[in-house]
């Protein structure tokens, strides 16, 4: 019968204090330390990637929403209910049915 190896025999050693293994490990540090060294880079990508509009001025979810609006068929003058086009951008946008439907009603209006 063949020997079993031990989990610890072949296992890579990273030299990232980030990265820990695949033990849970609880480290003591301060919520200052954690909330310098993580908030910022998130809050920066949030910025980055769907407040400030994109070239063709518009932001991620303004793109949802005309994109259903064109897979509806929409675009060309026909008419439905805004909660049609609401429920439909749900399926692709993870926010609530008011956040779409006010971002429908400033993209409508013009101011983004």
């Amino acid at each position: 019968m063949a020997k079993k190896k031990d989990p610890q025999e072949g296992a890579k050693k990273v030299n990232n204090p980030n990265v820990m293994g695949l033990r849970p490990e609880v480290l003591e540090q301060p919520i200052t330390e954690t909330l310098e060294l993580n908030y910022m880079p998130y809050a920066m990508s949030v910025i980055v990637s769907r407040a400030i509009p994109e070239i063709d001025g518009f932001k991620p979810s303004h793109r949802k929403l005309l994109y259903t609006m064109y897979q509806m068929h929409l675009l060309g003058g026909n008419r439905t209910k805004s909660a049609n086009v609401v429920g439909q951008t749900m399926k692709l946008n993870p926010h609530g049915d008011a956040a779409i439907y006010d971002t429908m009603v400033r993209l409508s209006r013009g101011y983004g």
